[in-house]
């Protein structure tokens, strides 16, 4: 086959891509969340329409909610999570689940119209072998999804970057992983499409074969997990009674998921891939964490440094900045109480009001319940701006203590750094953290056993990626006409 032949097919390719309707629907709906990412913006102080109308965060909760009002922390923070959710949105159901079900019906008649009578005709008396012509609808729907997933995250990456500020490089992974679970289905459509030379049918087994292969991968995962966490749970207890081995029916049902595990193409996986590519690519390490308290702070306060030698154990961290003006230094520290200790919190609280003569006022802090206490003190010749959070995780009391110079304090620069810290303390109660722990995504890794090896996902993966293009190319290449 030569270059002639082959710069025929790729255009073939591009017909086939840029001349289908279904193409051109889906282009214009993806357009509209890369258009709507140029146009609302959501910066560190509020959202923008059109860089003109602007509303805090403050104002929007409030108008959604009488209740939300009291401390800045409150609102801050929420423009990533915001961002965060409006990605997985759009990325990982409007594209990954939508736009794969859309996408596979508007190329299954690829391989269908090329079989029909009249056209096949012409078609296969041409100098080009069955397989390339097979292989070139398949990199069509390629060449489709690919332009589409890069107007959609490349667009929306775009218009983040420009009208928000924010920059998630490891988004554009979406763009590949979303070419490969694609690839996964579309294989399996034109091989159907081959067997039944059928739109309808190349369209319908194939959305029918999507949720019941991730439903089959889900139990299984399930059965693995389990099975990981109990034999990590022996390790630790080596003395734990041996659990009864499971009857002849459930043992086989566990065989057959295994081995449609083993075999079958893992399109769950490519989500996993692609937040662990962003995960490794933003290289996030928290600036502390607690996992039996399942408590994380994001990053020091900025400006701030942690106190080397401070223990969340004992006296507390400490995070220290010295005063721009020459003045005293600045002070958060975060300390941990035991609940029995205090007598109880409440009572802890009253004994706050009474020392310090102030009210408490109700802050949230990771979604959690908080009294906060705020006054000013003389020391020396200075006046010192204090602010005190109480909050609670199971039998532990925390505090998180503010102390600065008092004009420093209420600058907005100072209070924008203070919202920032507060809003990057991060709290998992105890059934998240159980969820967590019987997660797959926990365990899904570049390395580690076979079970939860992404290496071993995607080889397989391919596999059959290969294995049912061989199959279509084999019943083509048998077929008369």
């Amino acid at each position: 086959m030569n270059k002639h032949i082959v710069r025929s097919l790729f255009q073939d390719a591009l017909y086939q891509v840029f001349d289908n309707l279904g193409f051109r629907i889906l282009g214009v709906l993806f357009l509209l969340p890369v258009l709507l990412t140029f146009l609302v913006g959501f910066r560190e102080d509020g959202m923008w329409i059109a860089h003109y109308w602007h509303w805090s965060y403050e104002s929007l909760l409030a108008s959604l909610s009488s209740g939300a009002s009291g401390d800045p922390a409150l609102f801050n923070g929420i423009r990533d999570r915001l961002l965060d959710q409006m990605i997985a949105v759009i990325v990982d159901w409007i594209a990954d689940k939508a736009g794969f079900v859309f996408g596979i019906a508007a190329i299954s008649f690829f391989v269908p119209q090329m079989l029909e009578k009249g056209a096949a005709d012409v078609v296969f008396s041409k100098p080009v072998s069955r397989l390339a012509l097979f292989l070139s609808r398949y990199i069509a729907g390629l060449i489709f999804v690919g332009v589409l997933s890069s107007l959609l995250v490349g667009g929306m990456f775009l218009g983040f970057f420009v009208t928000s500020g924010y920059r998630d490089t490891g988004l554009l992974w979406s763009i590949l992983t979303l070419i490969y679970g694609f690839a996964i289905f579309h294989a399996i459509s034109c091989t159907i499409g081959v067997f039944t030379k059928s739109t309808i049918g190349a369209i319908l087994l194939t959305v029918i074969f999507m949720p019941v292969n991730c439903g089959l991968h889900k139990s299984w995962e399930l059965i693995a997990v389990s099975r990981h966490v109990a034999a990590e749970e022996r390790e630790r207890k080596p003395d734990l009674p041996a659990k009864e081995p499971p009857g002849m029916l459930l043992s086989a049902l566990n065989t057959a998921l295994t081995a449609y595990h083993v075999i079958a193409p893992k399109s769950r996986d490519a989500t996993r891939i692609a937040q662990g590519l962003r995960r490794d690519i933003e290289d996030f390490t928290p600036e502390f964490a607690d996992e039996d308290l399942g408590l994380s702070v994001a990053e020091p306060p900025a400006g701030f440094a942690r106190e080397p030698r401070s223990s969340f154990n004992k006296d507390g961290l400490v995070w220290i900045a010295a005063h721009p003006d020459g003045g005293g230094e600045a002070r958060w520290t975060l300390k941990r109480d035991a609940l029995s200790a205090l007598g109880s919190r409440t009572a802890y609280v009253k004994r706050l009001k009474k020392e310090l003569a102030v009210d408490s006022t109700r802050a949230d802090i990771s979604r959690r319940y908080t009294d906060r206490f705020e006054w000013k003190e003389k020391r020396g010749d200075e006046e010192r701006l204090r602010r005190k959070w109480v909050f609670q995780i199971g039998d532990t009391v925390l505090t998180l203590d503010y102390d600065a110079e008092s004009a420093w304090g209420a600058r907005d620069e100072s209070e924008h750094s203070a919202q920032v810290f507060l809003a990057g303390v991060q709290i998992k109660d105890e059934l998240e953290r159980q969820a967590q722990e019987a997660s797959y995504d926990r365990y899904f890794a570049w390395s580690g056993p076979w079970q939860f090896n992404a290496w071993f996902s995607v080889g397989t993966t391919l596999m059959f990626v290969l294995a049912m293009l061989g199959l279509g190319w084999w019943k083509l290449s048998r077929t008369d006409f």
